[in-house]
């Protein structure tokens, strides 16, 4: 009986035809890549001077009063157990607060230059900068202005700023990302096998960093695949008959085909650049994916062996395997681990083995924290990516799907403009490293925006290859401007042109009639004719200077007023506003309540003769332990009991209290005879939502025809006007001893 359903496998020829002329366009073989390898980049008077002076002015904003905000919640979690680490007591990797690594440089930091807010933020501050002097070392592709602009942007870019004053890793991860980006360039280009030894070290350093080095290693490998499958294609359409079948069979017998070529016809030992660095990216990260199979654990595939790959419950730890899991996560490694070993033996053994020491040396020093927890290194090959694989599903921050949109239009309006446009003009070109490029933002925006877990943190991850693209196309735009017909032509009267019409734009989009008053029509009629006037100037002007030619010049003043745009947003985020969420980058925030209240009860230790030995009781209720437990480090009769789970019976022996909101009504009664009034602080603070979430497409379009929705965003936009009065919080009462002369005010 014939099969009803039948298979044909074929490749859309438009398909076949682009991706061929992708590989053609870049790396169609190692011998042809060295003909066209350019010499080395000499190094111009200006360069240097402009990144000196980018590097000076990013060294400033990012070391300038670094300790001054409130610690956040997550910034007191890794400075608290970096500390720990740096008196002793140990470090034990704990996939929540991801890889190992800031924990210990922090550590390193404390040694050196002592423990404070200043210095829990130094690490982060300086990689920041280093970030910033990065794009040097990619002036080969991004051209001598690309890199300039890059640096540039990075430098001033809010997003870039304010979390390179914050001590999270995504910092650090944008430098392990860009570093590899250049150093897998560099080998594409060169061929040479340092930069396989650098890309491993980075590798080793992202993996024991943060997860998204996972996604990271996903779109590297997804373009190098899109970079080879070209060159084998036929090949394999060739040797695989299909016919028409079943898709079962079909798959299989793609699978088999697939299979027999790479034993018969593939020599790994010859392969080209690209596929080189694949190989390179899959076996060094290979065992690190193990836990992958997890996925499958409550599946119809495993479900009936009631083995448990990654634990969702909190004992044992979550993300780990427990009971028969244990085995087979086991076995499951040391089958990746010797798969790894046999390709890369298979490709080049004596570049391969010197790549995987170098990788796992620094991988295993820094997660068995130089082997005094030898189990962190079981927790980081398993539990770091089957602890988040549990956690897709809480979905944490519960943001919409259109979050990154709404907020990177705010803080990084620049990029975003620039790379809608850079992607448009580049997907015309046909060259590879353009197609690069376009291809990393997309993909990072694309798999951050489908991922679970949304935080403004995560712009870090998605701005950086916006601001990579976009200083691209800016240098190239740059480049090609004749300058001589440009001015001939009258064409530089652009510059203070767009900026003029702009201002015409906005008056007479935000322009209120009053009745009754002639000047109510007299003035938008005048604008008006201004923008018509303006532009058809302008249309005269690019006749006479060339119209790519007036095009590209109108790169630079456009790029100038939203760079000052930008740099605005970036001092008021990281200074004005950096502990109070008017900002959507702060999100959830400590309160500044809580570093005037340390300040005073430090005085107030000091003045009693007390000093350390103070005794304070903090409600330990929804997690308010952080940031007391770093403030409070030093403090040695410093107790964080849950009032909610045992509620005050009798006056406890502490001089100061601080007692959530929801457990004030025992307190009050308990603590009147000896303590003062409570005083409300807030302990933490956040952005209210309310003013984003619940975006439908009908109320996105009516809001463009609604000149007052206009006014509300530009307010916002602006003057970050119109959320002050929602913001929400969850506050504590301050309860002070009546011997104790402490005096504090909360902020109004």
């Amino acid at each position: 009986m014939a099969n009803a359903l039948t298979t044909r496998v074929f490749v859309p020829s438009a398909l076949k035809a682009w991706l061929y002329d992708l590989w053609r366009g870049g790396y169609a073989s190692d011998s042809q890549a060295e003909e066209a390898e350019e010499s080395r980049l000499a190094t111009r008077w200006w360069e240097l001077a402009g990144y000196g002076a980018l590097l000076l002015a990013a060294s400033v904003m990012r070391l300038w009063d670094l300790g001054a905000r409130a610690m956040h919640h997550d910034e007191s979690l890794h400075a608290f157990y970096s500390w720990n680490l740096f008196n002793g007591t140990g470090y034990v990797h704990n996939p929540l607060m991801h890889g190992p690594f800031q924990f210990e440089a922090n550590a390193a930091i404390f040694f050196v230059f002592g423990d404070s807010d200043y210095t829990a933020r130094l690490l982060y501050a300086v990689l920041g900068i280093v970030l910033v002097g990065l794009p040097f070392l990619f002036r080969k592709r991004l051209g001598r202005l690309g890199a300039l602009f890059a640096a540039g942007m990075l430098a001033f870019s809010p997003t870039m700023l304010y979390f390179s004053r914050f001590a999270r890793n995504d910092i650090l991860m944008a430098v392990w990302t860009l570093g590899l980006v250049i150093s897998m360039w560099r080998y594409l280009d060169e061929g040479k096998n340092r930069y396989l030894y650098i890309s491993a070290a980075l590798l080793a350093l992202a993996f024991a960093t943060k997860e998204t080095s996972f996604m990271v290693t996903v779109i590297l490998g997804m373009f190098l695949t899109m970079l080879i499958v070209p060159r084998n294609l036929t090949r394999i359409q060739q040797s695989i008959e299909i016919g028409e079948v079943s898709p079962p069979e079909a798959i299989w017998r793609w699978i088999k085909g697939i299979w027999a070529i790479s034993r018969t016809q593939l020599n790994l030992s010859e392969v080209s650049r690209p596929t080189a660095f694949l190989v390179l990216l899959i076996t060094l990260t290979l065992p690190q994916w193990s836990a992958a199979v997890s996925v499958l654990q409550d599946t119809a595939l495993l479900s009936w062996t009631n083995l448990v790959l990654a634990s969702p419950e909190t004992s044992p730890p979550i993300g780990s395997p427990t009971g028969g899991g244990i085995v087979l996560a086991f076995l499951i490694t040391i089958a990746m681990l010797g798969v790894s070993i046999y390709v890369g033996a298979k490709w080049k053994w004596s570049a391969w083995w010197r790549s995987a020491l170098i990788f796992y040396v620094i991988w295993a020093l820094l997660y068995s924290t130089f082997f005094t927890n030898i189990n962190g290194i079981g927790s980081g090959v398993w539990q770091s990516l089957g602890y988040w694989i549990v956690q897709q599903g809480e979905g944490r921050g519960a943001q919409p799907w259109y979050y990154y949109f709404i907020i990177s239009s705010i803080y990084e309006f620049l990029p975003v403009l620039f790379a809608i446009v850079a992607g448009v003009y580049y997907l015309r070109r046909r060259d590879v490293f353009d197609y690069f490029l376009l291809f990393w933002a997309v993909a990072t925006f694309v798999l951050y925006t489908i991922a679970s877990e949304k935080m403004p943190w995560l712009l870090v991850n998605i701005t950086l290859p916006l601001i990579i693209i976009s200083a691209k196309f800016m240098g190239d735009m740059v480049e090609r401007i004749e300058w001589r017909r440009l001015v001939s032509g009258g064409g530089v009267l652009l510059a203070p042109g767009v900026p003029l019409l702009l201002f015409f734009l906005w008056q007479l989009a935000f322009f209120e009639p009053s009745d009754g008053d002639s000047l109510s029509f007299v003035i938008p009629l005048g604008l008006a004719t201004g923008v018509l006037g303006l532009a058809a100037l302008g249309y005269y002007l690019a006749r006479r200077s060339g119209t790519a030619n007036f095009a590209a010049f109108a790169v630079v003043p456009v790029v100038v007023i939203l760079l000052a745009l930008t740099v605005r947003a970036g001092l008021l985020a990281s200074y004005r506003n950096g502990d109070t969420p008017v900002e959507m980058l702060v999100y959830t925030q400590t309160s500044p309540d809580v570093v005037r209240l340390i300040k005073e009860i430090e005085k107030a230790a000091s003045e009693t003769g007390q000093n350390a030995a103070i005794p304070i009781t903090v409600d330990n209720t929804s997690g308010f332990t952080w940031p007391w437990a770093w403030y409070l480090r030093n403090y040695t009769k410093v107790s964080f009991p849950s009032l909610k789970d045992a509620p005050l019976q009798q006056t406890p022996d502490a001089s100061i209290l601080l007692v959530h909101r929801d457990n004030r009504t025992e307190a009050d009664e308990v603590l009147k005879e000896q303590y003062e009034t409570a005083q409300l602080v807030k302990h933490r603070w956040w952005f209210p939502e309310s003013t984003y979430k619940n975006l439908t497409p009908g109320k996105f379009l009516g809001a463009f025809a609604d000149r007052t929705a206009w006014r509300r965003a530009m307010d916002y936009f602006l003057y970050r006007e119109g959320v002050r009065e929602q913001i929400g919080s969850e506050d504590s009462y301050l309860y002070i001893s009546q011997q104790l002369p402490l005096e504090f005010e909360a902020a109004e």
